[in-house]
């Protein structure tokens, strides 16, 4: 027996997924899932795994799919070869189901695009404006369930994830303005009051990057940007003066923390420069690595004597590329920014400063604050571009 769901039950249950998220990043992975499965069911019964097209116009995206290949490649000469393969399968698993998201949503009908496009937006804007009153209300929402106290740094993740919508569902969404700028701002307000710092740059960032974008050549000046952090380990180590050090760990003791790890990571990028240490070394890396001394001039107002110099992994994409990958991983940065670029420059302006944006905003975590292969952030990664996809649709 089929059990056939309404259309607005189907926008209703894409914009429940889509608020759960937001309140619950770490439950990304099971959205996801769900999403596609309710994705490749409707798919099967419209028959619409015939049309080709769609398959053909996500074929760029399938580049990402060179990253597993070239973690199993390399996983002869890893510190941990039976890790780094299990990691590079279930890391080919999560980039193909991205894939195939992206495929599905690409040959759902316009007017199907629109109304789900819809749906997730709203979804979005009324997560955010829940999680907003949760965090002002010190967790009276979801308190119980979390099980700990909400404050700033509980919604961090989910401020990073509602700051990457902001610009493309404003530019995008198929609705008046004062409609759009109506669910962005819940959106912007989470982002303000965490205290996730990526999550704040990353507003301006992505409309800086937005404004780049309606230049037809814009979105590849901002991938020769980004592609510039493959250099860092060259920069690394910061020299500070013992002035500089106490004032900055005074100030911002997390950034102080961030030279500390990436040095120590440049320092074992070194040791393994062509080949790095294996895929997910890192955070195995990160379980035996030392801690660094705190300047005593910072001890009192941090509460602790010493940090870890490598607390999961570098926190900087890039970093973790030549960590665990080596040159040919670091080399991969530039090589997929380059194939994600390329179709720009045979779309609309709004479409390309849309996608300039939604690159521009991801880099702004993938190099400053999370682990390149986080299920939730991979899951969340996905279903933006899945949101992008429904937004550029919706105007086709």
């Amino acid at each position: 027996m089929r059990v056939s769901l309404s259309e607005p039950t189907k926008q209703a249950g894409l914009a429940t997924l889509a608020a759960l998220g937001l309140l619950f990043p770490q439950a990304l992975p099971i959205v996801l899932g769900l999403f596609l499965l309710i994705a490749v069911a409707e798919a099967w019964a419209g028959k619409a795994f015939v049309r080709l097209g769609a398959w053909r116009r996500v074929r760029v995206g399938a580049l990402v799919l060179l990253l597993p290949l070239l973690a199993l490649l390399l996983s002869p000469w890893a510190e941990w070869p039976g890790p780094a393969v299990g990691r590079a399968a279930r890391l080919a698993l999560e980039l193909a189901e991205a894939l195939a998201l992206g495929a599905i949503l690409l040959a759902l009908p316009r007017e199907t695009a629109v109304r789900r496009g819809r749906a997730a937006c709203l979804g979005l804007a009324a997560g955010a404006a829940l999680a907003v009153v949760d965090l002002k209300t010190g967790g009276a929402l979801t308190g119980w369930l979390r099980g700990q106290p909400v404050d700033a740094v509980t919604y961090g993740r989910s401020a990073v994830l509602a700051a990457l919508v902001v610009i493309p569902l404003l530019l995008a969404a198929r609705l008046p303005l004062w409609q759009r700028a109506a669910l962005v701002l819940p959106a912007i307000l989470l982002a303000l009051l965490s205290a996730n710092l990526a999550a704040k740059l990353i507003l301006p960032i992505a409309g800086v990057a937005a404004l780049i974008g309606v230049w037809r050549f814009g979105p590849l000046l901002l991938g020769g940007l980004i592609s510039l952090a493959v250099l860092l380990p060259g920069a690394l180590p910061v020299a500070l003066t013992p002035a500089e050090d106490c004032a900055l760990w005074a100030g911002k003791p997390s950034a102080a923390h961030r030279l500390l790890i990436w040095a120590y990571a440049d320092g074992l990028i070194d040791q393994r420069p062509w080949t790095g240490w294996g895929l997910d070394a890192a955070r195995r890396l990160g379980a035996v690595a030392p801690e660094a001394a705190v300047p005593g001039c910072a001890r009192a107002s941090l509460g602790r004597d010493t940090v870890p110099l490598l607390p999961l992994h570098p926190h900087n994409g890039a970093l973790q590329l030549w960590l665990e990958l080596g040159f040919a991983g670091a080399f991969f940065l530039p090589l997929f920014l380059i194939g994600l670029i390329r179709p720009l420059f045979q779309c609309s302006p709004l479409d390309r400063a849309t996608a300039t944006s939604a690159v521009a905003g991801a880099s702004v975590p993938l190099l400053a604050s999370f682990g390149l292969w986080q299920g939730w952030w991979l899951a969340g990664l996905a279903l933006l571009w899945g949101l992008v996809i429904l937004l550029k649709a919706s105007r086709s």
